[in-house]
């Protein structure tokens, strides 16, 4: 016989109360990032992020006044019916008839209570304003979020409109100039504590090695805008930057205005000698003698753009080579021969070598030879006194003799093709270049500082220098110390940022460190590691 009723089972397992969303989001978070902080310190290393921002809850712990500052968006619809029946006059207790009055105060907006019955009446606004100014601070904070996503004034408006708020204000410029002006004196204290930081690593020397590298708003070499990075091998983090603008807005008067924001004359392609770290700049900063003899300027190398010159050497020359025939009747191209897959490898392979040795220059050479002796090996005349010995070596004829097994040799090269790259492999293995590798760093920090800049500023849209200003401050602060640094800016103004900005800027920045983290571990390697692998070899 059927149940007359439905009988409900008890669940079984835990039950945790639902806690607030962005709290959860937070606790969450910490724990996948403290899993896997441990992990990373487990294995004595730390990726770039994580010793740029070690503690997220010290960092942020000077904003804890701002709780309870909040902004939000909401009908005025049901505002004012609220009003009408749930408060009344404190005169004749009526209900209040709430107006809306359209100003020019931007998304600031004017609301008047009257009283249906007596003559009460009050005015207040939706926002608050810059002492002493007629500023709302609501449009210094939307011009500010909207300079940070890299848009301007006519995305605000179409913001707003989609949204069915008041419209922006029409001209950025006020407002950009406060910004602009706490944004400066924050960069200031970023890049000075960076620097100490770098004399710190250095056990209070000085003399610290630095990276340098110039970008252009604009790619080639027409742009008017361009901005030269100097970043600490040591730390990675930014301690000094030269924005330079050849943009003359007074280029049609009759004459030239004092206050001409143009600060550099020249062509576009000489800008990086204003101070990138190529030998064209670095001849003319020597040349100027900056530092004097007290701290000699020494000029090292990128790894990666050092790996990068195998590829290019190798290109140029089967470029050169092309249709000649070598000594064994063949041409230096071809079918196992010098292939593009196998010049990826072999720039591959000499960046490892670099990599591996930097801490000697004759263990680096020994590296680079041992793999141009590796593809000159055959099975009758293998040649592997310069590969690494033991099973977990790169050289599988070494790990095969380590383990007592025979090795067929499968990668080799012709005799005629490897001999052709020998005057390569000689030059890119001279001391005089190797010697400038020993520090085993990149420009990596320069090209990410960089991507960060240009997300403020976008390429597509010609800016003027106040607004790359803006966006190169603004980045060096987020770089060097995460998005704490925009609350800074926002007090720096006179803006509490309230409680949902330091709840979203603390959200923002433990992600942006996971993702960092995990990026770090040895599963994400792996993962791109065969993601590029299988690439390869669908181009083959």
């Amino acid at each position: 016989m059927p149940r007359l009723q439905k009988v409900f089972k008890k669940r079984k397992g835990k039950y945790y109360p639902r806690k607030n969303t962005i709290n959860s989001k937070v606790s969450t978070t910490d724990c996948k990032l403290n899993a896997q902080a441990e992990h990373a310190h487990d294995s004595k290393q730390s990726c770039a992020k994580e010793k740029k921002i070690p503690d997220l809850n010290e960092s942020f712990s000077s904003f804890g006044d701002s709780v309870g500052i909040l902004n939000a968006i909401m009908n005025l619809n049901i505002l004012a019916f609220v009003f009408k029946n749930e408060v009344h006059c404190k005169m004749c207790n009526s209900g209040l008839d709430m107006q809306v009055l359209k100003g020019k105060s931007g998304l600031a907006i004017t609301f008047v209570l009257k009283c249906f019955a007596c003559p009460y009446r009050v005015e207040f606004s939706s926002s608050n304003f810059h002492e002493g100014t007629q500023i709302a601070t609501i449009n210094t904070r939307f011009v500010y979020a909207m300079r940070s996503i890299g848009k301007g004034a006519e995305a605000g408006r179409m913001f707003c409109g989609v949204m069915n708020l008041p419209q922006p204000p029409t001209r950025f410029a006020p407002y950009g100039k406060r910004i602009l002006n706490a944004a400066k004196l924050v960069y200031e204290d970023s890049i000075q504590n960076a620097a100490k930081e770098a004399i710190c690593e250095n056990e209070g020397n000085k003399n610290i090695a630095v990276a340098v590298d110039g970008t252009w708003q604009k790619r080639g070499y027409t742009s008017l805008n361009g901005v030269v990075t100097v970043t600490s091998i040591d730390t990675g983090k930014v301690i000094d930057v030269d924005i330079l603008s050849k943009y003359c807005a007074c280029k049609n008067l009759p004459f030239h205005e004092k206050d001409c924001k143009r600060n550099y004359v020249g062509s576009s392609g000489a800008m990086e000698i204003q101070g990138d770290g190529d030998c064209k700049a670095f001849d003319a900063v020597k040349k100027k003698n900056i530092y004097g003899n007290e701290y000699p300027i020494e000029k090292l190398e990128c790894i990666g753009h050092v790996m990068k010159r195998m590829g290019t050497r190798l290109r140029r020359l089967k470029a050169q080579l092309k249709g000649q025939i070598l000594s064994d009747g063949k041409c230096l191209s071809g079918k196992n021969r010098l292939t593009e897959h196998e010049i990826d490898n072999l720039q591959s392979y000499y960046g490892s070598a670099i990599r591996r040795n930097h801490s000697s220059v004759q263990n680096m050479r020994q590296a680079i030879w041992a793999i141009f002796l590796h593809k000159l090996s055959t099975d009758e005349y293998p040649q592997h006194g310069f590969c690494p010995i033991g099973e977990d070596s790169w050289c599988g004829f070494k790990k095969a003799e380590a383990s007592g097994k025979s090795y067929k040799h499968k990668n080799s090269l012709p005799v005629a093709v490897v001999e052709a790259m020998r005057p390569i492999f000689r030059d890119l293995s001279h001391p005089d270049l190797l010697k400038k590798c020993l520090h085993g760093k990149t420009q990596n920090p320069n090209e990410s500082f960089h991507n960060v800049v240009w997300s403020r500023v976008p390429k597509a849209t010609f800016v003027q220098i106040e607004t790359l200003s803006l966006g190169v401050y603004d980045a060096v602060c987020s770089f060097n110390d995460g998005n704490v640094s925009k609350l800074k800016m926002l007090q720096k103004m006179g803006v509490e940022p309230g409680e949902f900005s330091v709840s979203a800027m603390k959200l923002l920045d433990r992600e942006r460190l996971m993702k960092a983290i995990y990026a770090f571990s040895g599963r994400s390697k792996k993962i791109r590691k065969d993601k590029k692998k299988k690439k390869k070899e669908r181009r083959r």
